[in-house]
């Protein structure tokens, strides 16, 4: 009989918001569950989260890259704006965004009266550490001039 226990059974309910990640560096009033990383589970390569965002707020993850990753995006509730490189689209319930390593890339809740919920992740990376942030004022101020 299957249990309704495993050290492999993922519960995001069961894991608190992370409170270190700030509007300074992209992170406008959202509610971030690392889920799968390197730290909760025994990933070498895989990154897994869920970002809830407020409706009728500026609830957005700012334009940023990650060097060492390719990420993908699925809404579970809600509309999205997803931004890619120099291309942006409407991302609805139901509906996935794949974005290239070292694209830069956001995401804004395209709705005033309803909750974003995204599921995404890393791929080729086991931490936000190990994908690389960036944002365009990082480059800026590194001196790197990106098309």
């Amino acid at each position: 009989m299957a249990s309704e226990h495993s050290r492999f059974k993922i519960v995001p309910a069961n894991f608190a918001a992370d409170t270190t990640l700030t509007e300074d560096r992209g992170w406008q009033k959202m509610d971030v569950r690392w889920l799968i990383t390197s730290k909760t589970m025994p990933s070498t390569q895989t990154v897994v989260g869920k970002t809830s965002m407020p409706p009728g707020v500026k609830a957005q993850h700012a334009m940023h890259r990650h060097p060492n990753a390719e990420e993908w995006e699925y809404v579970v509730q809600g509309v999205g704006i997803k931004h890619v490189g120099d291309e942006s689209f409407v991302l609805r319930a139901g509906e996935l965004a794949f974005v290239p390593r070292d694209a830069y890339h956001a995401l804004e809740n395209g709705s005033d009266t309803e909750t974003l919920i995204t599921i995404w992740g890393y791929c080729g990376a086991s931490s936000l550490e190990e994908a690389g942030y960036f944002t365009p004022e990082d480059d800026r101020k590194a001196g790197l001039t990106r098309t």
